[in-house]
């Protein structure tokens, strides 16, 4: 789905309507256990009252399949729901000083932060905090579609762009036949590519491919009992922002094709 830039207006609006849905800063909590989970976040806890000390949830971010014990990161999380007052250097410092060393911090608000909070967030890579403010927050529901209705609304840009892609898919060699197929949350999140089933019929099981994805070369193996390809796409996943710089899982379409030993893959 094509979601439309919002105003500045309209997104203050927006806002205002998602500090007003938690009535106290443990509903907000709440709420972000279950926003943690849907954007790929796991074993996510929240504290006792009793013992916040500058953590409301702590939680972890597997790494890949059989490594995974060894590429967890793990998190501790402040929240603050605040509507006008700015987060402070003071939350960011007290969060610091509960990170174990090699551990990572998120504050997230509903609110904003100060300058210096900004500045005291990366300024010890030992225990680095991400900042998750209110418009980074909203824009995330709305691209993981929570607590958001969408309608339509038409564009001939998005039309155009449409056909563009059509047009793409028309080829002249009969032997070479381009494929549409979305690379999953699943498949990013292994490191994998499944590749589509009318090319996997033609490719023979762990032999080396020559693997074009965008604009870089590698080679391959195929293992044809799972359908998919694994070497070298943990790096072109990261390259094209299919995982942003703080993990994030971004799945994207692609057109797939197979002609002379060579398959290629180019994002739409």
């Amino acid at each position: 789905m094509q979601i439309v830039g919002l105003s500045e207006a309209k997104e203050n609006e927006y806002l205002e309507d998602l500090y007003n849905c938690f009535e106290s800063g443990y509903d907000f909590e709440k709420f972000l256990k279950l926003y943690l989970e849907e954007i790929g976040f796991d074993e996510i806890e929240v504290t006792k009252r009793t013992r916040d000390g500058g953590v409301d949830l702590i939680a972890i971010r597997k790494g890949i399949e059989d490594f995974s014990n060894i590429d967890t990161i793990n998190y501790y999380i402040q929240a603050k729901r605040y509507k006008l007052k700015k987060v402070g250097v003071n939350a960011i410092r007290e969060l610091k000083g509960v990170i174990p060393f090699g551990h990572k911090g998120m504050l997230i608000t509903t609110s904003t932060f100060t300058k210096d909070s900004i500045l005291e967030s990366d300024n010890d890579i030992s225990r680095p905090i991400i900042l998750v403010d209110g418009r980074a927050l909203l824009n995330s529901c709305i691209n993981h579609q929570i607590g958001f209705a969408f309608e339509p609304r038409f564009s001939k840009e998005l039309f155009n762009q449409f056909n563009s892609i059509a047009n793409y898919n028309i080829v002249n060699d009969i032997n070479q036949e381009v494929i549409e197929k979305l690379i999953t949350y699943n498949d990013i999140r292994a490191k994998i590519a499944s590749v589509p089933s009318k090319i996997a019929k033609l490719l023979e099981d762990k032999k080396e491919y020559l693997f074009k994805f965008e604009n870089d070369e590698f080679k391959s193996k195929f293992v044809k009992s799972r359908s998919y390809f694994s070497k070298g796409l943990s790096n072109m996943y990261r390259k094209y922002e299919l995982i942003s710089t703080d993990g994030i899982i971004k799945p994207k379409k692609a057109l797939w094709s197979f002609h002379n030993n060579v398959i290629t893959l180019k994002l739409i």
